[in-house]
């Protein structure tokens, strides 16, 4: 289930409030056999993810087979959620260099029985009974607080102290849409950040100091299937980011640009098949719909490029409009 943008906002009565977990969103099936971690394209992030696996099948072996909708996120020794850039580490195959966990927000099936029909609910009902609450297990419990509590109010207040990317706000009488992006889930962004398509790059300068490549060329799709230019992103990349990325898309050339409406380039520029997707971070985007202050923050091998479309940003209007939720 997918959420749609804030827009405007309804009245809030008979909503709850959630953090918007800036990590890996997966569905995990999960048996006392073993466990499967569903990305949004159908990727198993199991392997990767093998303390969070064995810790959801240890869950399973209490409680029976069970299906709960969640994140994987990075976390500090103290348990605290990271952001997304630090599960880039699971990506380039070390993955010792991360601590991960899995924060549950919805549960789709208990006990072998569907629960995508029950309101919102119901299924926390279920999901609180099966997931402990630490805010340091491996497995954990999301936080949730109905619109006008003081629970909503603390979360409100902490997601703008501590700079998160933002929140969702959900219906609680609503069933579980699979594979729908509904108004009855809500995000309100909090910061200027989402997901563009690869389309090529630019050649290191002479004296440069990186290798591999300059700046990444970064899109994203309209609903006829063309990929508009978004402009270059430069900073955020690590040199083992810059080595693993440049073999990928040495491997992606191609001779002409995948994009409808790239400016001419005086720089080098090698032109790349659009397949990868990028988190990228950036301070506002123009009138004309290019980027200013970009930088990389990772991969994301749980998007397919041709979903990726140009989010509308949340006004400061909505952001405030949320205040309702929080009072």
């Amino acid at each position: 289930m997918l959420a749609s943008p804030a827009g405007d906002l309804p009245p809030l009565k008979g909503w709850t409030i959630e953090p918007k977990w800036d990590g890996i969103r997966v569905v995990a099936d999960v048996s006392p056999r073993g466990a499967h971690l569903w990305s949004r394209n159908g990727i198993d992030k199991a392997t990767q993810f093998p303390e969070v696996s064995d810790a959801l099948v240890a869950l399973s072996k209490e409680n029976g087979p069970l299906m709960l909708d969640g994140e994987l996120v990075a976390v500090d020794k103290t348990g605290k959620p990271l952001r997304f850039q630090a599960l880039q580490g699971r990506h380039l195959k070390s993955a010792v260099s991360s601590r991960t966990a899995f924060v549950a927000f919805d549960c789709l099936a208990a006990n072998g029985e569907s629960l995508t029909r029950e309101p919102w609910t119901e299924r926390r009902r279920a999901l609180e009974s099966l997931v402990p609450k630490s805010k340091r297990g491996v497995i954990r419990l999301g936080e949730s607080y109905r619109c006008g509590s003081r629970g909503a109010a603390r979360l409100f207040t902490a997601a703008r102290r501590e700079g998160w990317e933002g929140l969702l706000l959900k219906r609680v009488d609503a069933p579980y849409m699979e594979g729908k992006r509904t108004p009855l889930w809500r995000k309100v962004k909090l910061e200027h950040e989402q997901e563009f398509v690869i389309g090529g790059y630019t050649l290191p300068t002479d004296g440069a100091d990186r290798e591999h490549f300059g700046a990444l060329l970064v899109g994203w799709y309209d609903d006829d299937g063309a990929l508009h230019y978004a402009g270059k992103v430069g900073t955020g990349y690590t040199r083992a980011t810059l080595a693993s990325l440049g073999k990928q898309l040495a491997s992606l050339r191609r001779s002409t640009s995948p994009f409808i409406d790239a400016p001419s380039r005086r720089e080098a520029t090698v032109w790349v098949k659009p397949v990868l997707v990028a988190q990228v971070r950036y301070n506002e985007m123009t009138d004309t719909g290019m980027l200013r202050q970009p930088a990389f923050l990772g991969l994301r091998e749980d998007k397919d490029a041709p979903d990726v479309r140009l989010e509308a940003e949340t006004s400061s209007g909505a952001i405030l409009d949320t205040l309702r939720c929080a009072s």
